[in-house]
């Protein structure tokens, strides 16, 4: 994840280079032995200068490391050590040139043995502090993000849902379905009879599945079944079906509706008439994917639609598997590729 130089890290180092500082010249203030305590304004700005130094440093490192960029240039493993031997450097470098001031000034006559030695520890500690501190925030936004990009998964997918179910009950749908039905019942009774308990399956599989993320795929192929049974008596001879799945992936799943919904994308789009027939073909890869294609003949006029269909189907493998649908259109043919999912 790309974090970026956003205000919010900007404020991080700021605010705890400030509260370094002060932690800082306040110990050096109580240290009875230390010849600058009563220079703690002078300590304070000094603490507060090499923060910033040791936080341009760790900026510097997530843009090399290729943290903002997405492209490494050198490993953190690398640059880790380099930050704390530069850290300790300028907090060295800093100290002797107040010491020269304060030389200069007559304020300080010379600093304890141990002193320097004491300013390298203090160095090391100061950059593994700001280290933490940056970590700890930046897990902290990790995990925020986290939280807010599952929760707008989480609606988009209540909305496929609810998309899913109204365009499945949609008014074209039911007046197609109507219309079929009234011709049927005029010409033959016992296939109109059959065509109703297949429009019912339809309706009562949307049903029981609108809660439902996900179904096995003999499933959804039962209810392809009676969804192209419906299409086969409106369409006649000029709609054909070819469907090769394997049979092992049969136990593997879906989002409830996914096949129905590409197969009305299909035909919603293109020409179907005896003079153009329109041919579906839907079948599975060794890549455990299944293909719905079609030859491509778009209709001059598309009928309007919920404007779901293959962007709710992406939205929904999103959520499930962090997965998108592959489309692929040439001048002959249009093929939706869906990912199979394990249980």
């Amino acid at each position: 994840m790309k974090y970026g130089l956003s205000k919010y890290r900007l404020k991080i180092a700021v605010y705890s280079s400030l509260l370094v500082g002060m932690m800082g010249g306040l110990n050096m203030l109580f240290e009875s032995n230390n010849p600058i305590r009563n220079l703690y304004f002078i300590t304070i700005p000094s603490i507060v200068l090499i923060c910033f130094i040791n936080w341009a440093m760790l900026f510097g490192i997530d843009y090399l490391s290729g943290t903002e960029t997405g492209k490494i240039t050198y490993s953190k493993k690398v640059m880790i050590p380099g930050y704390y031997l530069l850290g300790i450097l300028f907090m060295l470098l800093l100290i002797n040139i107040i010491r020269q001031v304060l030389m200069a000034k007559g304020l300080i006559v010379d600093l304890p043995e141990k002193f320097p030695y004491r300013r390298v520890f203090s160095g090391i500690l100061l950059c593994t502090v700001l280290l933490v501190i940056k970590y700890t925030f930046e897990v902290i936004e990790v995990k925020q993000k986290m939280v807010l990009e599952n929760e707008q998964l989480l609606r988009e997918s209540l909305q496929a849902r609810f998309e899913t179910l109204r365009q499945q009950v949609n008014p074209h749908f039911l007046f197609n379905s109507l219309s079929t039905l009234k011709t049927l019942m005029r010409t033959d009774v016992d296939k109109a009879e059959t065509y109703l308990l297949r429009l019912s399956e339809v309706f009562r599989y949307s049903l029981q599945t609108s809660t439902i993320e996900k179904v096995t795929l003999r499933e959804e192929l039962d209810i392809l079944e009676a969804y192209l049974f419906m299409l086969k008596e409106r369409f006649g001879q000029s709609l054909s079906i070819d469907i090769k799945i394997d049979k092992p992936f049969y136990d593997r799943f879906v989002p409830p509706f996914t096949l129905q919904i590409l197969v009305e994308n299909c035909v919603k789009h293109n020409i179907v008439s005896r003079d153009k027939p329109l041919l579906i073909r839907i079948f599975s890869n060794s890549s455990s994917q299944i293909t719905v294609s079609n030859n491509l003949q778009r209709k001059q006029s598309v009928e309007s639609s919920s404007k779901v269909g293959l962007a709710n189907i992406d939205r929904r493998y999103q959520y499930l598997s962090g997965r998108h649908i592959e489309i692929i259109e040439s001048q002959s043919s249009f093929d939706v590729v869906i990912p199979l999912l394990s249980a």
